[in-house]
This record gives C-alpha cells, sequence and structure tokens, in this order.
C-alpha cells in the first residue's frame, strides 16, 4: 500500500474530492474518470496526483496557445460595426420576446 501512495499519493473518496475542488459530490461522481478516478462498484476512488494531473491536462486543453491569441486579437471588428450588430440583435430579441409575453409580464 505504501508503494502504490508514494507513485500516486493519498486515496481519496468522492466526498472528500468535491471538499477539495469545491463541487457537489454528484458532480464528482458524474466526472470521475475526467477527474483520473476509478469506480469500484458504488465506490468511487481517486487519488492525489491523478487528480492534479488531470486538472492540469484540462486547463491546458482549455488555454489557447500564444498563435491562437495573435488570431482572435487580428480577427476583433471594430467598435463602431461592433455597436451596429448589437443594437439589431437587441432589436430583434425585444420583438421576439413582445411576441412570446402572452401573459404581459414585460409590461
Amino acid at each position: 500500500m505504501r508503494i502504490l501512495e508514494k507513485e500516486l499519493g493519498k486515496a481519496l473518496k468522492a466526498e472528500e474530492v468535491a471538499h477539495y475542488i469545491e463541487v457537489d459530490v454528484k458532480t464528482v461522481r458524474k466526472y470521475y474518470q475526467r477527474l483520473g478516478g476509478i469506480r469500484l462498484g458504488r465506490n468511487y476512488r481517486f487519488f492525489e496526483k491523478e487528480i492534479c494531473n488531470a486538472i492540469q491536462k484540462r486547463t491546458e486543453m482549455d488555454s489557447p496557445s500564444e498563435e491562437g491569441r495573435e488570431e482572435v486579437e487580428q480577427g476583433v471588428p471594430d467598435e463602431e460595426r461592433c455597436h451596429r450588430v448589437g443594437d439589431e440583435n437587441a432589436a430583434k430579441t425585444r420583438r421576439r420576446l413582445e411576441r412570446e409575453d402572452r401573459h404581459d409580464i414585460l409590461g
């Protein structure tokens, strides 16, 4: 058992992981594979190092690279154009809500 703890860190239950990453226990159980956990019947087991590796891997996947940031910055339209698009979308949304307001909630 000591070899396992040395390799993977302390074994944790789903409740402990939920407290550690500040989410609900149901969420931990739902995404146990993404968090590096294993399921043994009705029990879920996690290891500290595997949780850290899983979180780090997800963070690296979600963060844009340097090249990606430059492409995004170049593709941003000017403020005037954005303002017009926003007004048009707001008007469409307002008209749609007026049609859907059967109970006169919006006044």
